[in-house]
Order: C-alpha cells, then sequence, then structure tokens
C-alpha cells in the first residue's frame, strides 16, 4: 500500500456523492482507503465512477482530504508536467501558490544553469489541462527579490513597473505601477496580487506612481509654506 502523505498526488474514483456534506467520497486507486474531496476544492462537477487526480490535503485521524485547488495540488501537477526537463536538470520547480475562490495559480520555477525556465516549459505546459480547468501562470524565479516580485505578478506587464521598494526585514514591498495598469497588477477582485504574496511570503502594496509624484509635489509644497 502506497504512502499517504500530504501533498502526495493519488489517483481516484469517485463512489459516491454526499450532497448532504457537498463532498464527493472517492476510493484511492491500489488501496482501499476512502477520502474526502470538497466540492468546493474540485475543478469541476464529478459524477459516480469518474476518475480523478487529486492531492492529499490533509489526514486527521485516520480522515483524509483532497484538494484540486490547494497549492500542493498546483506544484506536483506542475511537476508531473514537467517532469522530463526537471529529470533532465534544466528547472525546478520552488513554490506555487493559489487563493480561495480564485480560478488559477502562479507557479514559480528556477531555471537552472543557463536555462531560461519559461522558454523551456512553455512547450510542456498544455498538458496540465489533463488535471484542472484552472489557468496555471509560471513565474520566473530569481534570488534578486526586487526582481522576484516584479515577476510574481504575471501576466501584469513588468514594464509598467516604476519603482519596487521592499523591506527584508518587515517582508513588505511597495510596487508603484503606470496608474493605466493597476488593476491588471491587482487583478479581480485583489486577486493577482493577493496570490502574487502568497508565492513571496511577502505583503505586496500596489500604489499608482502618480501617487508619489503627488507626494513629492506635496512635500516640497510643504517646505516652501515652512520656509515662508
Amino acid at each position: 500500500m502506497p504512502s499517504i502523505k500530504v501533498g502526495r498526488l493519488v489517483r481516484c474514483t469517485v463512489v459516491k456523492d454526499l450532497p448532504g456534506k457537498d463532498t464527493y467520497l472517492a476510493l484511492i486507486t491500489g488501496t482501499e482507503l476512502l477520502a474526502s474531496l470538497p466540492k468546493r476544492y474540485a475543478n469541476r462537477t464529478y459524477g459516480q465512477g469518474e476518475e480523478l487526480t487529486a492531492a492529499v490535503f490533509m489526514t486527521t485521524e485516520g480522515r483524509i482530504s483532497l484538494s484540486q485547488r490547494s497549492p500542493q495540488y498546483f506544484r506536483r501537477i506542475t511537476e508531473e508536467t514537467l517532469a522530463e526537463i526537471i529529470r533532465a536538470g534544466k528547472v525546478r520547480v520552488r513554490k506555487a501558490a493559489s487563493v480561495v475562490n480564485g480560478a488559477f495559480a502562479k507557479v514559480s520555477i528556477e531555471g537552472l544553469g543557463s536555462v531560461d525556465p519559461l522558454s523551456v516549459s512553455l512547450p510542456y505546459l498544455d498538458k496540465v489541462k489533463a488535471y484542472t480547468t484552472d489557468t496555471i501562470t509560471v513565474v520566473r524565479y530569481s534570488p534578486n527579490m526586487k526582481e522576484y516580485i516584479v515577476n510574481s505578478l504575471v501576466p501584469a506587464p513588468a514594464e509598467k513597473v516604476t519603482q519596487v521598494l521592499y523591506s527584508q526585514s518587515l517582508r513588505e514591498a511597495i510596487v508603484r505601477v503606470d496608474p493605466r495598469y493597476c488593476g491588471f497588477f491587482v487583478g479581480k477582485g485583489g486577486t493577482n496580487v493577493a496570490t502574487a504574496a502568497k508565492l513571496l511570503n511577502v505583503k505586496i502594496v500596489i500604489k499608482s506612481a502618480e501617487q508619489e509624484i503627488a507626494g513629492t509635489r506635496e512635500r516640497g509644497a510643504e517646505h516652501v509654506r515652512a520656509q515662508w
């Protein structure tokens, strides 16, 4: 019997729908173990007898909970999709992040040696559709934190960032952007910036570059008034 650990990808067959609990009851392939998949953590509707892949989200007192929306799930399916280039030593998956009720996730990938992680990964990413209908955005990992913060905000255009202020001790960043693109960086309902913040474990605040200019002018006016 395979080890059932948190984060592990497992194949299952739906045994029944538990409508009163809004949960699917599933049998883990190759075992006699039953697991629950809450419908809010499933990426689509399933019928009895259908097979699915999910990640073990939690094991508590012999109960196994599954998810198709957890960071572990998005990380594992990306690793499965990129298995060939991971084995070849070209890339490494660093981390994944998702937010509740968000139909997308971000996955950070590091290129090893001189490999560009995005260019080598993109040809494989269509295969991820076999696992999820959610959108997975690949983020280029960088050891330079300011650069990594900008990268994490994709698909917002990096060239529209005018300044990044980062405090390592506070784990906070202020990202100033072209005011016409603030909505792209924040995302619908704040989900883009929230997912980026989870990926980096950094509080990220998006501000319009105009706020910086206005603040500078205001401080200048205050200085003039002080001189008077």
